[in-house]
């Protein structure tokens, strides 16, 4: 490793790195960018990837000085907005992958202006980009045109290109990375479970990506040591559900240890992942989009209500998306959208006093201690942590800035979220290959592992450091792309 981060810190052309999951990539970038001289921009694509990079930086003590991280998507955004008269490009939050691509099309023009290659050249002694399996053709336009100017050292795993782009041509990897790129090395060693203490299973999702690339099935009855267990799940859709729902509410780990459930990532199988976090009561969350379209819509439909009442009824309904037994805690009045009178068998009367506040006064400060006094309520449980919190951080943003309109401050959050990364702090989650890839827990549950592409499965069962769970229909799996 040390000899490899050698190499790429000295490296002057454009050269990429075979880095499998766990096998050590974010610790190679840190230590390679320890070894710079100048500034270091480091460009990945998930907010969690940013935040790994960021806390392997800190550990290593490598000096803020040395580098930038940030997401392509966020960079680049940065980058138009910044220069918007040459880049002909004003839009502050891009709508949709069309929109997106259009932006990387804006910043590659941009690229190609002489004083924006000054400032570039200026800024940074080279460019590391993470997870590059993950590139658009037109992320890696933008590469290309960063590359004629810095050191450019990309690091990847094509068994791990997952993202859908949505009609946006993605990288091949043999096409565009290997027949121009020259090849610098690869990782070998699987780091993140021999510091689990899990050698054994390290050794056998080794044995899992070599048959994946080859194409041949992996057997769940064959040579599985320990810390891989295989449930099998029935072959209806009900008792498939009620296999998860019970592998998950009887998963037994130290106090301490981060457990993961994973599902397939397509739309169908995210509302899933909040079904079961709600049959589960919320012993596990589930996790959310970063783009945030679910906060995004509870705060129009704020600001599109008439009435006082209904935007009081439109937050309870966020609230019951939520959390459980919203309506059994509320009086119904309240849930009606009115203010209702204390009384001593009042339901929950610290929340009907907020809902009352809030009627009284509908501002942010108000909204947001009604839905606090929601989530004191001892019979009411949190199922949609992410969601639930970040909305508090747009009402606690427009509470401190009230100039502002809801719109505004969730844009504003919004921006500050897209920066900092998102937090993982419950102990339990769900979510889907797309949301939980580049992370890493100690315990990791595959919920349905025939129904994953090859690559999904590969991302699914290296989540875990220290055991790893397998639900599936079938005993052999033999996964398309």
């Amino acid at each position: 490793m040390c000899e490899l981060s050698a190499v790429l810190a000295a490296h002057e052309g454009a050269g990429y790195v075979v880095a499998p999951a766990g096998y050590g990539k974010t610790y190679l970038i840190a230590a390679s960018t320890a070894r710079s001289d100048r500034r270091q921009l480091i460009l990945t694509h998930t907010y969690a990837g940013v935040n790994a990079l960021r806390a392997k930086m800190r550990a290593l003590g490598v000096s803020d000085r040395l580098y930038r991280i940030d997401t392509i998507a966020s960079w680049s955004l940065r980058l138009a907005l910044s220069y918007r008269a040459t880049s002909v490009w004003t839009e502050e939050r891009p709508a949709d992958n069309a929109r997106w691509s259009a932006l990387y099309e804006a910043v590659a023009r941009l690229l190609d202006q002489g004083f924006i290659r000054r400032i570039v050249s200026a800024s940074y002694g080279g460019l590391y980009v993470d997870e590059y399996q993950d590139c658009s053709i037109a992320q890696h336009g933008i590469v290309l045109k960063l590359a004629r100017d810095l050191p450019c050292r990309i690091l990847g795993d094509p068994l791990q290109g997952i993202f859908d782009f949505d009609g946006q041509a993605s990288i091949e990897w043999t096409r565009d990375i290997e027949d121009h790129f020259e090849r610098l090395g690869a990782l070998e060693v699987p780091h993140r479970w021999e510091q689990a203490g899990a050698n054994d299973l390290g050794s056998w999702l080794r044995d899992a990506r070599t048959r994946l690339e080859g194409g041949r099935p992996i057997d769940l009855n064959a040579d599985r040591p320990p810390s891989v267990r295989y449930i099998h799940g029935a072959a209806d859709a009900q008792g498939l559900i009620q296999t998860q729902g019970n592998t998950c509410r009887y998963f037994n780990c130290a106090g301490a240890h981060k457990v993961i459930a994973i599902h397939k990532g397509s739309q169908e199988y995210k509302a899933k992942c909040h079904t079961l976090s709600r049959n589960l009561g919320g012993r596990f969350s589930s996790i959310e989009e970063v783009e945030g379209k679910d906060l995004f819509s509870f705060i129009r439909k704020v600001e599109n209500a008439g009435t006082e009442a209904d935007r009081l009824k439109e937050i309870i309904a966020f609230a019951k998306r939520c959390m459980t037994a919203v309506d059994a805690n509320l009086p119904a009045g309240t849930r009606r959208g009115e203010r209702v009178n204390i009384q001593a068998n009042t339901r929950n009367p610290q929340a009907a006093r907020m809902a009352n506040a809030y009627l009284a006064a509908p501002n942010a400060d108000a909204a947001r201690s009604f839905l606090l006094a929601l989530k004191k309520t001892d019979a009411v449980t949190i199922v949609r942590s992410d969601l639930f919190h970040r909305a508090l951080g747009v009402l606690g943003k427009n509470a401190l800035h009230p100039e502002l309109s809801l719109s505004e401050a969730a844009d504003l959050y919004q921006g500050e979220f897209r920066y900092k990364g998102r937090p993982v702090g419950r102990r339990k989650l769900i979510g889907t290959t797309l949301l939980v890839k580049g992370l890493e827990f100690d315990h990791a549950i595959v919920l349905d592992a025939t129904s994953l592409s090859r690559k999904e499965l590969y991302v699914a069962l290296t989540r875990g450091a220290r055991s790893l769970t397998i639900i599936s229909r079938n005993a052999v799996l033999n996964p398309e792309d």
